[in-house]
């Protein structure tokens, strides 16, 4: 049995155990343990009624556990044998984990795994638990990598600017936790965070937000009064939560109301009433309250327009792949209109290149945050960074992706206007194309498609002029299906002509 090629640090963390406690049926329960089986496990059949299984990537104690109370259940459920009897075994378990285990040698680990396997069995009687684990006096107190790096004050917070595209200027950062180990590597939170349990987030939710309002004063007396964003774990929230951020607040000169506490949408301690509660608190506390990545779960709307929040922030998957799927600005522009029907800001993630960057500026966004702009940085490179950018205003849009935002943004609120008073609009100016500003944009970015682009444009503005025409005169009996037909024939003329212009210069390129 080739176990060895598993036992190479770094980790993931393998678990190695022994399972007896039947006769018969080894293929049944064999079956079963590969089925419910990752495929990045390992079993084999260890001789008699012996089962050797090797699992990785697990993230504590507590994963652990329940990971053994399934296999406990999938072992013990009743067979259903060939004469039609069933019978149902037990199971006894040893349990060694490796790299916490101090060798790396194969035979070892099978040794321990033994000791704990016939330490378990000794105890049928009085046993809480199947399973023993070898050495667990020293695992409870033993702290993984990522444990080990937090506690020896190895967090560093980097900041990522947020620019206000009306303004042109950096308006506020978010703080994002990174640690440094021993080698001057840095591990981003998609390596550290899955290592971290109970009080570990809210230790590090204090450490960050504590070093986030010191850097805002040294910001604030070299004139760059910015607001920051902080990520607050929603594990960590509970009422010595909010005993500690009053204690961080009352050792700080910076005004809550610049602090700005994200919590993630897709987290079910949203749907509990007591997560109102303490939002409710914290808030009192003059904090500004965040909705982080929206869209990328299925929360209640109604739930939504309970929370006491201030701002939302659109999940970067949506944004990040407009280029591929220019449609997804559709999902943009209703996200718009329900923080604006909020009431609430509305800070658009995952702005990565200056298509994107141009598409979102039209659709009327105003603060971006993402590669473009400028990606996560240290503090002393934020300083540095502060003191040079420049965001000039530019016309848009500039691309074909900002003229497809364009266009989707321009359809919207006429067909708004229309529906509202059919007679707020002309009926010969809306008829005419040469007089709308996106006229210009085609001729300007068209490239070798703007004699198509041109025809589509004019068919648009002639339907949109009989569709206000018809409404002036039945308001309540029109049919838009027209103009629907020229919108999409327009739009996929725009989308074809960006994608043909893409795969050239990735051609030339």
């Amino acid at each position: 049995m080739k176990i060895s090629r598993d036992l190479n640090p770094p980790p993931p963390t393998p678990i190695l155990f022994h399972s007896p406690g039947w006769r018969e049926s080894q293929w049944t329960l064999g079956k079963r343990l590969t089925d419910m089986l990752r495929k990045s496990d390992f079993i084999a059949r260890y001789g008699g009624d012996e089962f050797v299984l090797l699992l990785e990537d697990l993230t504590g104690h507590a994963d652990l556990a329940q990971l053994l109370k399934k296999i406990e259940g999938t072992i013990t459920t009743p067979i259903l044998l060939s004469n039609d009897e069933s019978v149902q075994v037990g199971a006894s378990m040893g349990v060694v984990l490796y790299p916490f285990a101090d060798t790396d040698q194969a035979d070892q680990l099978l040794r321990w795994s033994d000791q704990a396997l016939y330490e378990i069995k000794a105890h049928k009687a009085d046993r809480e638990n199947c399973w023993a684990l070898f050495g667990e006096e020293n695992f409870a107190d033993q702290r993984n990598p990522a444990q080990v790096l937090l506690d020896n004050g190895a967090l560093e917070v980097w900041y990522q600017p947020i620019l206000d595209s009306r303004k042109g200027k950096i308006v506020g950062i978010e703080a994002l936790a990174r640690l440094r180990d021993e080698n001057g590597t840095i591990w981003p939170p998609a390596r550290f965070l899955p290592q971290l349990h109970g009080e570990d987030f809210s230790d590090l939710n204090k450490q960050v937000l504590t070093q986030a309002l010191k850097d805002l004063s040294i910001l604030d007396a070299q004139g760059w009064p910015l607001w920051v964003s902080v990520n607050l774990d929603p594990r960590s929230l509970s009422g010595s939560c909010i005993t500690c951020l009053r204690e961080i607040l009352g050792e700080s000169t910076v005004d809550a109301s610049r602090v700005t506490l994200e919590i993630l949408e897709g987290e079910d301690f949203l749907e509990r009433q007591t997560a109102l509660e303490l939002l409710l608190e914290i808030k009192a506390l003059g904090f500004r309250l965040a909705l982080d990545d929206v869209g990328s779960a299925y929360s209640s709307l109604l739930r939504m327009k309970d929370l006491p929040i201030d701002e939302i922030k659109l999940d970067q998957g949506f944004v990040r792949t407009l280029e591929l799927r220019p449609q997804d600005l559709h999902f943009l522009n209703a996200i718009q209109d329900l923080a604006n029907g909020m009431q609430v800001d509305l800070v658009v993630e995952g702005v990565e290149t200056e298509d994107i960057l141009d598409a979102v500026t039209v659709m009327g966004s105003t603060l971006l945050q993402g590669y473009t702009i400028a990606k996560p940085m240290p503090f002393a490179e934020l300083k540095a960074f502060l003191k040079h950018s420049v965001f000039p205003h530019r016309h848009r849009p500039i691309s074909l992706l900002g003229l497809y935002a364009t266009r989707l943004a321009q359809h919207e609120a006429l067909k708004k206007t229309i529906i509202r008073s059919p007679r707020a609009v002309d009926y010969l100016t809306l008829a005419d194309a040469t007089v709308c500003p996106l006229h210009g944009d085609i001729h300007r970015l068209g490239q070798d498609n703007v004699n198509r682009l041109d025809h589509l444009h004019r068919e648009y503005h002639r339907a949109i002029a009989v569709m206000d025409a018809l409404l002036l005169a039945s308001p309540s009996g029109a049919d838009w299906s027209a103009v629907d037909q020229a919108v999409e024939a327009f739009e996929q003329a725009i989308v074809k002509t960006y994608f043909e212009e893409k795969s050239k210069k990735q051609q030339t390129s």
